[in-house]
């Protein structure tokens, strides 16, 4: 079983076997461009170079289980959130109430039918009312 030294994040690392580093690219901790050498070469290659069958997959252990963070009992669910202080600038504000102001105005013009409908509905039924208690 031979030995490799590998470049990890700017340093060498290891020695490891070859199967420590099946198992590394198992993990997805390495890859096939990952800087690697034998430890007696002093010629940087890749993990590509020396251990081709990884990267078919067919050779690899099965990755390493993850282990389940524990949940701490004292984390509220819900939590109170208060607001001090807001610091937006004028424009901002003035650019939204202007956007405001506008789809406001456009429900306004939507319904405006409507409420000329209702009022004059209820100017007719006063003029009734008062019509026939004039006319009594």
């Amino acid at each position: 079983m031979r030995s490799y030294l590998l470049k990890l994040s700017g340093r060498e690392e290891g020695p490891y076997p070859d199967s420590q580093i099946a198992q590394m690219f198992a993990d997805g901790r390495v890859n096939r461009y990952t800087a690697c050498r034998r430890v007696d070469d002093k010629d940087w290659k890749t993990i590509d170079d020396f251990l081709p069958i990884l990267k078919y997959g067919t050779e690899l252990p099965p990755p390493t289980p993850k282990p389940i963070p524990a949940v701490s009992p004292q984390v509220p669910v819900y939590s109170r959130v208060a607001l001090v202080d807001l610091d937006i600038p004028f424009l901002s504000i003035l650019k939204m109430m202007f956007k405001w102001m506008a789809a406001v105005f456009v429900v306004f013009c939507c319904f405006l039918p409507a409420f000329i409908a209702i009022w004059l509905l209820v100017m007719a039924l006063f003029a009734s009312l008062i019509g026939g208690a004039m006319h009594h």
